[in-house]
């Protein structure tokens, strides 16, 4: 089954640049980010402990390392209008800036000759590095940024790099306390929604169908329909306290055939009933007893509109999707007997 593609507004940049902290080189760019790197020492110790593929998805607490616990769930409402549940899961995702543990309070005030601060900002006071000089078991939490987990333009990252920088200060954290629990931003809970829903292929009945063999008729309109599977989609993603929902709804249905001209129907149909009327219909020319298998290959496809929210507040829409399957139908001709 086909998976959303990304929103049109989030395709991935390369290279990455990283901003991190410790003694640093800084290199100005055409785009006026900061690409810093960090020196030999600070690199053993920004090594993570687990990755968003070994990272425990059952380990508690909602981040780990810089990485953030991600749920992701989901429901459905089907043509027969029944709901039903998408099954849920936690990841563990690094999103664009986080904090990383770096130094113990003593490690830090033994490092305070470097610029001042071992840091390399102004945020820091030496009085706030001596507030913790003689502690060896609580951390100091700096920050990191890495364009290769933002998706969108070098301007976009910037923006929004800065405004991080700015508002997100090195904490320091108690042994025993809990980890800062990083910032995320809503196009990337979106994306991890976006990634998570999948579309299913239509499952089709037709009409009329003969008993025994299921075969319509030539040059009679033959009434199609989704006769199960979801007509509406959400899934979310949740992490922090925030959520992206992306909703997906099943808009059109088109059937085409090589024996009849093709057809876009509103919604996804209405199943056959007496005295019921659609022009959902396709009218076969040609009967499919010389086709392999004698049957005819029909082509179906869904268009769904796809939006999304952010914490409940509608974000507006996204690229519509489109899934496509095909199936046989048996057509048979009408044999008439003239009796003189």
């Amino acid at each position: 089954m086909p998976k959303l593609a990304h929103g049109p507004a989030f395709s991935r940049v390369s290279p990455p640049k990283v901003l991190v902290a410790g003694a640093l080189s800084i290199v100005l760019t055409s785009s006026s980010l900061l690409a810093i790197t960090p020196a030999a020492h600070a690199q053993e110790e920004l090594k993570p402990r687990c990755t968003f593929e070994t990272c425990d998805n059952n380990a508690e607490g909602s981040s780990k390392d810089g990485y953030l616990r991600v749920s992701v769930w989901g429901t459905g409402i089907t043509a027969g209008e029944d709901g039903y549940e998408i099954p849920g899961n936690n990841t563990w995702v690094r999103p664009p800036c986080y904090r990383f543990e770096l130094w113990s309070g003593k490690e830090a005030w033994e490092k305070r000759d470097w610029h001042q601060n071992p840091f390399g900002t102004n945020e820091l006071t030496l009085e706030d590095l001596e507030e913790h000089k003689d502690d060896e078991d609580g951390r100091w939490w700096h920050k990191r940024c890495s364009q290769q987990n933002f998706n969108g333009t070098i301007d976009e990252y910037a923006e929004y790099l800065d405004e991080w920088w700015e508002n997100t200060p090195t904490v320091y954290v108690e042994a025993g306390d809990p980890e800062p629990v990083p910032d995320i931003p809503p196009e990337f809970l979106l994306e991890i929604a976006h990634d998570a829903m999948r579309l299913p292929d239509p499952d089709v009945s037709w009409n009329p169908q003969r008993q025994g063999d299921g075969a319509t008729l030539v040059n009679i309109p033959t009434w199609f329909w989704l006769d199960d599977g979801p007509v509406e989609l959400d899934v979310h993603a949740e992490a922090a306290g925030h959520r992206a929902t992306v909703e997906a709804t099943l808009s059109e249905m088109g059937f085409s055939a090589a024996t009849a001209e093709s057809v876009t129907c509103d919604g996804f149909g209405i199943a056959w009933a007496p005295g019921a009327s659609s022009d959902c219909n396709l009218t076969f020319q040609r009967s499919s007893a010389n086709q392999p298998g004698q049957v005819t290959q029909v082509s179906a496809r869904s268009f769904w509109s796809v939006d999304w929210s952010y914490n409940g507040e509608p974000q507006g829409p996204l690229d519509p999707q489109t899934t496509e399957a095909q199936f046989a139908v048996p057509v048979a001709e009408v044999q008439a007997r003239v009796i003189g």
